[in-house]
């Protein structure tokens, strides 16, 4: 029986084995929009202790900057001008980077005109660097941004939380590796490239911050 009739249309169709079904609702689970939206609204709740206002702040910045380049895209699939919600032509990528990276600057400036937590702050500048490191190098070199997103939530959670909060992390981080490689999305230097790139980039924000206030 094909597993795969019950499945949604999206990912269905991207689906080239059952037994690799399971790399592929990882990649789809834990893909870097989905991560993020999902870390920085636990984040809100951690943070807010009950204020619905660092709710509200975390609802914000999961649909501006995650959610919304992610319709977008969906939107393009369902009409055929981008292949899957992988996008695995580079060009498919620069309109809905250049959505998030707008999405974040303009949440950023309301996070900023409202007095948001300092840590929301840093989280959208985290997303913006990142958003635009991996604009630019869709036109150089096509690393893994799966472990680029994860690396960077471990890499955040470690300077926001301590070390230890951020080693439940890993083993996610393993599994969508494992994921990616098992699909062939990515060589094994594409996805050190991405990890490295998503582990430096908070701790680059976070040291440059002085400098701009």
């Amino acid at each position: 029986m094909d597993i795969r009739v019950s499945m949604p249309a999206m990912l269905r169709q991207d689906v080239e084995a059952e037994e690799k079904l399971w790399a592929h609702i990882v990649s789809q689970l834990i893909s870097p929009p989905v991560v993020w939206a999902i870390w920085v609204l636990l984040i809100a709740l951690e943070i807010g202790q009950g204020r619905p206002q660092a709710l509200v702040f975390g609802l914000l910045f999961a649909f501006l900057v995650c959610a919304l380049p992610m319709l977008f895209v969906a939107a393009m699939v369902k009409i055929g001008k981008i292949g899957d919600l992988h996008m695995r032509r580079s060009r498919e990528r620069y309109i809905p980077y250049s959505i998030a990276i707008v999405a974040g600057i303009a949440t950023g400036s309301i996070f900023l005109r409202f007095d948001a937590h300092p840590v929301f702050i840093i989280l959208t500048l985290v997303s913006i660097v990142e958003l635009t490191l991996m604009l630019v190098g869709t036109f150089f070199y096509h690393i893994s941004l799966h472990a680029m997103a994860m690396a960077s939530v471990i890499a955040a959670n470690a300077i926001i939380f301590g070390f230890q909060r951020s080693l439940i992390f890993i083993p996610v981080l393993l599994l969508v590796i494992v994921a990616r490689l098992v699909l062939k999305r990515h060589t094994p230097l594409q996805i050190v490239a991405g990890a490295l790139i998503g582990a430096l980039t908070p701790f680059v924000v976070v040291a440059a911050l002085p400098l701009f206030i």
